[in-house]
């Protein structure tokens, strides 16, 4: 099967779509140094003559130089604005501030200076969109990121991680067979090489397919991934667990149960509505165990 990218919407702002391989403002400064080029190289071709005997040498190299060095400070500038928004972006997402997270990750979009750029930094806002439970909007930024084409070379590991993101935007919106497809399009980039948040969208589709006594399996069987997902994303999959645990037997599971629905306190708003959205089990399971105030 062909990676499904061309299903994938794109969001409607030009900051955020996939960079463009050609714009007015690269063109413009590409053509300055085209320029400088030409006039340099010139000079150089007449030992020295033409402009720079109206200017001369004194002026003339100074002037190529400091040509230089502007383009140049410019270049850098522009990456120092695009990562100072990106790491701010990195800091509140790892404290759990997703709101503030996504303002500076949109920041850091407009601010991108290339595609690979541009690429990570609606990557990072998917995924706070998706951890504040818009799986729409979150799913048209993992969208740019991934038509863009930019992570296989310059980020292999998001490469790798996309299609699972994908398939739990996916799962969220009831397009299980998506959501099928993308885990499967993960496996054959994860190759021989563990997976990477491919374990949330899969205990669901276990879970979903009444398949709890794998869904348990799975999580057993992988603990160092799910030791790896951390605030939302922890909290989901441990409500996943007992779940999958209340489905096999509520009565033998029963302290098992509660001590994964304790572990995962405190449940803040948000956390789980985008998973009962479209799963009427698990709200009713939700509703039972008085989480939903917290939902």
């Amino acid at each position: 099967m062909d990676s499904p990218v061309n299903e994938l919407p794109l969001p409607k702002e030009p900051h955020l779509k996939p960079f463009p391989v050609f714009s007015g403002q690269r063109v413009l400064i590409w053509l300055g140094a085209v320029v400088v080029f030409l006039v340099a190289y010139n000079h150089a071709s007449r030992g020295g003559g033409g402009l720079s005997e109206s200017m001369g040498p004194q002026l003339f190299i100074p002037l190529i130089v400091a040509v230089f060095l502007v383009l140049f400070a410019f270049f850098y500038w522009r990456i120092r604005r695009w990562a100072a928004a990106y790491n701010e972006g990195i800091s509140f997402f790892s404290a759990g501030d997703e709101q503030a997270a996504t303002l500076r990750f949109e920041e850091a979009a407009r601010r991108s200076t290339q595609g690979a750029q541009r690429a990570v930094s609606v990557a990072m806002m998917g995924q706070c969109q998706f951890a504040k439970g818009d799986a729409a909007r979150s799913l048209e930024l993992f969208g740019s990121a991934e038509r863009s084409g930019k992570l296989r070379g310059s980020v292999p590991a998001m490469h790798r991680w996309m299609p699972s993101l994908i398939a739990t935007a996916r799962f969220a919106q009831g397009d299980l067979a998506s959501a099928r497809a993308w885990l499967e399009e993960g496996r054959k980039r994860d190759g021989e090489l563990p997976p990477i948040y491919a374990l949330l969208p899969e205990v669901a589709l276990l879970c979903r397919e009444g398949k709890p006594a794998d869904a348990v399996a799975a999580l057993d069987a992988r603990p160092g991934e799910a030791d790896a997902l951390v605030g939302r994303d922890a909290r989901r999959l441990k409500l996943l667990r007992a779940f999958a645990l209340d489905a096999l037997d509520p009565a033998i599971h029963a302290a098992a149960i509660d001590a994964t629905l304790a572990s995962l306190q405190p449940v803040r708003p948000g956390d789980f509505e985008v998973l009962v959205a479209r799963w009427p089990e698990l709200q009713a399971f939700v509703e039972r165990r008085g989480l939903s105030r917290a939902a």
